[in-house]
């Protein structure tokens, strides 16, 4: 097996990083947000160092840090806490990264009937016949450049209820009535590839003349922390092809955790359920991304095991969601056997779980699996045995116990277009919503906390969309505007006047009507809130709430946590503060950010700003203390006071403009924070919180996505702020190269090892704004010198100059179309398939700067056919003198992508050929700000894709634009090179390319390129006085692939 060479391949730790972000921004929970922001801003490094680590077969795991959770409180109502852990965000990666080698060989080996924590892979339902839309099922392999780890939480915990149930039909009936399904279960029907339960010929009992069978359920006590280490190295060596010495070392240094008790309270410690003490770590920690995984991989040998009694006795059903377990049998006793063989088996495997006595369902089981149990006070154990035997049985043929309703409804509220439905609609989705989150259901269907925090999250997000304009006060505004323009007269301004009261009438009623709203919404929330304040995400979607709509519930918050400073849920309330204050810490930013964006809604904006003055005017000192403190802060409440600080300071910065006084409240109120500094403005934050400026605002701009492609105003006084001899604060002054302050500027005078070779690009434009400072530098290193070079050279046509040219030209000009850019990377890519062409390698520094236009080009006057400027003749012209090559070239690791010198693969090098295509049909080669930081250039490639789907060009080139830029293309690419990588050594998973067109050779791109234009060439013509048109030739398979109604990763419905 080649799993070296996968674990260091640059696709597959990008992968990991793009997994562990999408992970980090979906949870609910504490971990540092500046911990994160500076991972990513020195992210080449990052990668660079888990990449060289694997190549040597070593890693070292940092310390774990106790961050203990809150869980659903004992039967006494005391609130408890879980063992959860802060994890790296380094070890994070590279345990995905592992994940991704090896996951999907271990995770192909499982059984159907596991279905929690489940690698992903691509899933999608084909037409084979009109009046079946969702006639087949396919799988295919796993994927990983999507960002997602585990499978979706619909294709997990809905599918394993909904199977369940109709296993229970199955086991009684051969035939199931799918009229007497839901949508979702008919799905769940197609959806059951290797569970053998639905198959009529699996079962070997006759159906039960009553159509009774026996349920129950398990659960394991305490699963994560209970897996033994030993257990997942001895299922790798046991199950994994190709295990050698080498991988077993590097697994089991990965798995060598301590754990770190430094900075949490000993009475919080103390409350931690299991206890955990500082040292060595021998479970798997809970926080670990992949912890499901290898949970999984531990449980393996008793799953296939399970699996071949299964198979052998064909009288039992046996369903596995992480540590929960639902069990059908034909009769109570075989029932009761099973689950005491299952507890033989965890033990004969010595994995380290054990089952739960308490959690059995029916309870009674407790006593009659476990006989060392006391009996309850009078009771006998036939009448413990005859009443779980009642309680066990179910109508196999309408399993009403069984049966996923609620799953059904959470389902149809999901896929729910909110924008499309009527105003009579939306307030029926909103009275759904309402219910499923107050109504009591039980948790075996769906958990509660999932269905609470769905229906809260549903609430918090819609609710601005009923806003809806009063049409009177819009007829009033239009009148008065209309009257207004009028001249004067006694009776016109009587008129006006009236309108004027009529408009302040109107607005008043419309505030209060849409205040009314918001605080029955939030009531709803917060009572949702109180009754569960264990679930955090409750808690959390309160916050969203006042973020999105400005409405003021922060008071009823801090009322809360100031009536429970003291008492059993004191500890609930620092954590709740902690989460409190670092979800208020992003929702600052994006709200700063709201605040100032022209293209926001009017009432997006009130919202933003209300939101931040309800904020300054809240008592947030009871979410973490702040000034006067009677104990040291514990770590995560430093972390979240910290980033709440420097939210505050940024945001500030950011309202400066238009909201001075706002601006300068905020300010203030972060000098309160008592973080022992006094802070003034952003040069204060490094100092006052420990972190550098640069990894702040790398927060601020990953978490608003603000300024993609152009520096805010304000930029250059944030820049001199920077210390660049910090390499967090030197990445991210390199954001915005044309604003480099001259401290900068000193900075790469002085380190000439500052700059890479293939910084040259970078620095150029860096030069383009301050060329005198370019000039002045002598330490000289090889990017430097190509700069100069580049500056001091005559003055040519280059392909940068060419777009600048062409974007003036009227749009009708052939030299700015479409036809043309294509042609330009037609004859950069034809000499290669010549006999005595150039080698491929002069593909590898492609940049706009470094391919030459010829002159006529740019002369109208000498490219007319008969005096007129036809597509005829500027085809024939265009192909008479062609573009050349400039040596020595200017190298630019932003239009490298991660091409490693040593590794020529064709692959790599569509990179640059897509963004130089991309640059010439947007009319501009300015890259986005965050490339400028060396490894943004690889993982923010989403920015390319939303970006195509504006672009006015025929579905013909974007094929090709995708096939060079997307990740996804570049990942199937590899599909058939290193198929563990897939798990696909067998060749057996469907295939889900029909919509990518990979480009395997120069050869085929040449082929692509002239169908592109050919086809392009159908569609030109010539309108009135000889003017050219072009119009766009669309394929609507192409639209339909790219608008992902029927790409592969399409999600499968709950």
């Amino acid at each position: 097996m080649i799993w070296r060479e996968l674990l260091i391949l640059p696709e597959n730790l990008l992968w990991a990083w793009r997994k562990a972000r999408k992970c980090y921004r979906m949870a609910d929970g504490l971990f540092d947000q500046a911990e994160l922001a500076e991972f990513e801003l020195n992210l080449e490094a990052e990668l660079e160092g888990i990449r060289s680590d694997f190549a040597e077969w070593k890693y070292t795991c940092a310390p774990l840090r106790l961050v203990p959770q809150p869980k659903k409180p004992d039967a006494q109502g005391k609130p408890r806490f879980r063992q959860y852990f802060q994890l790296a965000v380094r070890d994070q990666v590279a345990w995905i990264a592992l994940a991704n080698v090896l996951g999907p060989e271990m995770d192909k080996r499982m059984p159907a009937w596991s279905y929690g924590n489940r690698l992903y892979r691509a899933a999608w339902y084909e037409q084979s016949a009109p009046d079946e839309p969702h006639s087949k099922l396919n799988i295919g392999p796993y994927r990983h450049s999507g960002g997602n780890l585990y499978r979706h939480f619909k294709h997990s915990w809905p599918l394993y209820r909904r199977h369940i149930s109709l296993t229970a039909r199955r086991m009684v009936s051969a035939t199931i009535d799918e009229g007497e399904l839901d949508a979702g279960e008919r799905l769940a029907l197609k959806q059951s590839e290797g569970l053998a339960y639905l198959a009529p010929e699996h079962w070997s009992k006759p159906t039960p003349a009553d159509d009774k069978i026996f349920a129950a359920s398990l659960d394991l006590s305490k699963f994560y922390p209970s897996v033994r280490k030993a257990a997942i190295a001895m299922s790798f060596a046991s199950f994994l092809p190709g295990y050698t010495d080498e991988l077993a070392s590097l697994i089991d240094q990965m798995l060598t955790f301590t754990v770190q008790t430094e900075g949490v309270s000993e009475e919080t410690k103390s409350e931690v359920v299991p206890p955990v003490n500082p040292g060595i770590f021998e479970r798997i920690p809970t926080g670990l991304f992949v912890g499901g995984f290898l949970a999984n991989v531990a449980m393996l040998p008793v799953d296939l095991e399970v699996e071949t009694l299964l198979a052998a006795r064909r009288d039992i059903a046996h369903f596995r969601f992480v540590d929960d377990h639902e069990i059908l049998a034909y009769d109570f006793e075989s029932l009761v056997s099973w689950l005491s063989l299952y507890a033989e088996l965890l033990a004969k495997h010595d994995i380290g779980a054990e089952i739960e006595p308490d959690k059995y369902v029916p309870p009674e089981l407790k006593w009659i699996l476990h006989r060392d149990e006391e009996l309850p006070p009078g009771e006998k154990i036939e009448d413990l045995i005859q009443r779980a035997s009642s309680a066990a049985a179910v109508n196999g043929r309408k399993p009403t116990e069984l049966m996923t309703r609620t799953l059904a409804q959470v389902s149809m509220l999901a896929a729910t277009d909110f924008d499309l439905l009527t105003d009579s609609g939306r307030g029926q989705r909103m009275e759904q919503l309402e219910w499923l989150l107050l109504a009591n259901i039980p948790d075996q269907e769906i958990r509660g906390d999932t269905r609470m925090a769905f229906a809260a999250a549903q609430i918090a997000a819609l609710t601005p969309s009923l806003f809806r304009p009063s049409d009177k006060l819009l007829v009033a505004h239009r009148r008065l505007a209309a009257l207004s323009k009028k001249s004067n007269d006694d009776a016109l301004l009587a008129e006006i006047a009236s309108l004027k009261t009529d408009v302040e009438t109107l607005e008043e009623d419309e505030r209060k009507e849409w205040s009314t709203l918001l605080k029955r919404h939030f009531a709803l929330l917060f009572e949702a809130f109180s009754t569960h304040p264990d679930k955090v995400r409750l808690f959390t979607r309160l916050l969203d709430f006042c973020r999105a709509t400005g409405h003021d519930g922060l008071p009823q918050i801090v009322a809360w946590m100031r009536g429970n400073e003291r008492g059993q849920l004191r500890l609930l309330k620092c954590y709740l503060g902690s989460t409190g204050l670092q979800a208020l810490a992003r929702h600052v930013l994006t709200a700063s950010e709201s605040a100032t964006r022209l293209d926001a809604l009017h009432r997006e904006r009130a919202a933003a700003r209300s939101f931040i003055s309800n904020l300054l005017s809240a008592q947030l000192e009871t979410f973490v203390p702040t000034a006067e403190r009677a104990e040291p802060l514990q770590f995560f409440q430093w972390n979240a006071l910290t980033a709440f600080a420097a939210a505050l300071v940024i945001g500030a910065v950011e309202l400066e403009a238009i909201e001075p006084d706002l601006a300068r409240n905020m300010r203030d109120r972060a000098g309160s924070l008592g973080l022992g500094e006094e802070i003034q403005g952003v040069a204060d934050l490094a100092r006052s919180t420990g972190t550098e400026l640069g990894v702040w605002y790398h927060w601020f701009f990953s978490t608003t996505l603000a300024y993609r492609n152009s520096a805010p105003d304000y930029w250059p006084l944030v820049a001199e702020a920077h210390r660049p001899s910090k390499p967090t604060d030197w990445n991210s002054l390199r954001r915005y190269p044309r604003l480099l302050p001259d401290s900068g500027w000193q900075y790469i005078s002085e380190n000439p090892a500052a700059l890479k070779p293939d910084d040259a690009g970078w620095l150029l434009d860096a030069a383009h704004a301050a060329p005198d400072r370019l000039a002045g530098i002598v330490n000289e290193n090889a990017a430097v010198i190509a700069a100069k070079r580049h500056l001091a050279a005559t003055p040519g046509r280059s392909l940068t100059r060419w777009v600048e040219f062409a974007s003036a030209l009227p749009a009708s000009d052939p030299r700015r179309s479409e036809w043309t850019a294509l042609e330009v990377i037609r004859q950069i890519v034809e000499p290669l398939s010549a006999i005595d062409g150039p080698d491929a390698d002069i593909l590898d520094d492609l940049h706009p700067e470094n391919i030459c236009i010829p002159e006529i080009w740019f002369n109208a006057a000498d490219i007319l056919d008969g005096g007129k400027l036809t597509w005829e003749g500027w085809r024939r012209k265009s192909r008479e003198d062609k573009v050349k090559l400039i040596d020595p070239p200017i190298r630019d690791y932003r239009y490298a992508g991660m091409l490693d010198r040593a590794d020529r693969a064709w692959p790599k090098r569509l990179r640059p050929i897509g963004q130089l295509l991309w640059g010439m049909l947007r009319q501009s080669f300015a890259l986005p700000a965050a490339w400028n930081i060396r490894g943004q250039e690889r993982s923010l490639l989403d920015i390319v894709g939303s970006d195509l789907e504006r672009l006015p060009i025929s579905s013909f080139t974007l094929t090709i634009l995708q096939s060079c830029l997307l990740p996804r293309n570049a990942e199937t690419s590899l599909l058939h090179v290193f198929p563990p990588l897939f798990g696909n050594l067998a060749g057996l998973a469907a295939d889900d390319t029909e919509f990518d067109t990979p480009i395997n050779t120069s050869e085929e791109l040449e082929v692509l390129l002239g169908d592109a234009q050919h086809m392009l060439e159908l569609s030109q013509m010539t309108v009135l006085e000889h003017q050219p048109r072009q119009l766009i030739p669309v394929r609507l398979r192409h639209l339909g692939a790219f608008g992902a109604e029927h790409a592969p990763e399409h999600e499968l419905h709950a």
